[in-house]
């Protein structure tokens, strides 16, 4: 299964961007469930790491279960602030939609209370 989509625009002649049709191809994608991630800069200047995982929020004897980080993504900063800016643009849509979401557990609580 491929979808074709044409996000990239590279500069053609001056002041004209140039359409490019790019095929993804979704045929081998696994969805994986993430509540919890951490980002950091790889020991090169050019990568940035995001480890991506699941926070479950139970209680073991000893304290909470352990955070299982999954996945590893790993982008150039060019990526991440495309990634950034798509990020915030749902969520401006989402919030438009449904309401403004806050992000402060404690306040969603004493909101929904």
């Amino acid at each position: 299964m491929a979808d074709e989509v044409t996000p990239l625009t590279p500069a053609g002649a001056p002041g004209q961007p140039m359409q490019v049709s790019v095929q993804v191809d979704v045929s081998k994608m696994q969805p994986v469930y993430c509540n919890f991630f951490r980002l950091s800069l790889s020991s090169s200047t050019e990568e940035i790491l995001m480890d991506v995982g699941l926070h479950t929020g139970i209680m073991i004897p000893g304290g909470m279960e352990p955070i299982h980080l999954t996945h590893r993504l790993v982008m150039n900063p060019f990526v991440a602030k495309r990634l950034i800016e798509s990020l915030r643009q749902i969520v401006v849509r989402h919030e438009q939609a449904f309401g403004v979401l806050e992000v402060d557990p404690q306040k969603r609580l004493r909101r929904q209370g």
